[in-house]
């Protein structure tokens, strides 16, 4: 079956990318309001885009009842945010912070959760996360028209990264296995990422070696 998304309402276009994109990672996004106003939101489109010459984040911010949401309205007057990772430990406090609510209701006294102070920015890293990424806008990309409004893509540079020290190896680097990251799925359904398993790239390999691998028949 083919669908176009041209005759599907948005309503109908949405559960089926979210179902066959995934998993998807989460950012708990920390910004603050030009009059200080805390704000906590997570955001499921959200990925790394660029390493080098400096790492770049993208968060898409969607539209709530045709309105922006406070998160972007901040990030707009500001320029800053910090992006939390989402564990299964703290999956339930960022699920929660999602909540549809006014712009004076303080999300991280409502899940209960600690705000410390970034190193490079204003808006605080929340505690419990084992790490965050402390940005400030790189471009925001409207993607719709004045007309008929859409996402707009933060791409955010990153200036410093916070890693719990106990997520740290012998070797200074990440240990992965030690990060219970979770994901989004369809629907309401998460996913989570203990379960993995390595898998090598070709390479340079003899792409007759990688042919004779799969071309069995």
């Amino acid at each position: 079956m083919i669908f176009d998304p041209h005759e599907m309402a948005p309503t109908s276009v949405g559960p089926v990318v979210n179902t066959l994109v995934g998993p998807r990672p989460i950012a708990w996004v920390s910004t603050l309001a030009a009059d200080g106003t805390r704000n906590l939101a997570p955001f499921s489109y959200f990925n790394a885009v660029a390493i080098s010459p400096k790492p770049i984040l993208v968060v898409s911010h969607s539209l709530r009842a045709g309105a922006e949401k406070d998160t972007l309205r901040n990030i707009r007057e500001t320029g800053e945010l910090t992006i939390c990772v989402v564990t299964e430990e703290v999956a339930d406090e960022a699920n929660a912070s999602s909540g549809d609510w006014p712009a004076d209701i303080d999300e991280w006294e409502v899940v209960g959760v600690t705000p410390v102070a970034s190193q490079r920015v204003a808006p605080p890293r929340v505690g419990e996360a084992p790490a965050a990424f402390e940005c400030r806008v790189h471009q925001i990309v409207e993607l719709g028209t004045a007309e008929a409004p859409s996402n707009s893509l933060i791409l955010a540079e990153v200036l410093a990264i916070y890693i719990d020290d106990a997520l740290l190896g012998e070797d200074g680097r990440v240990d992965a296995k030690s990060l219970h990251l979770v994901g989004r799925m369809g629907g309401e359904d998460w996913v989570r990422t203990r379960e993995r398993f390595p898998m090598g790239r070709p390479g340079s390999a003899d792409p007759n070696d990688v042919r004779a691998r799969f071309n069995t028949r």
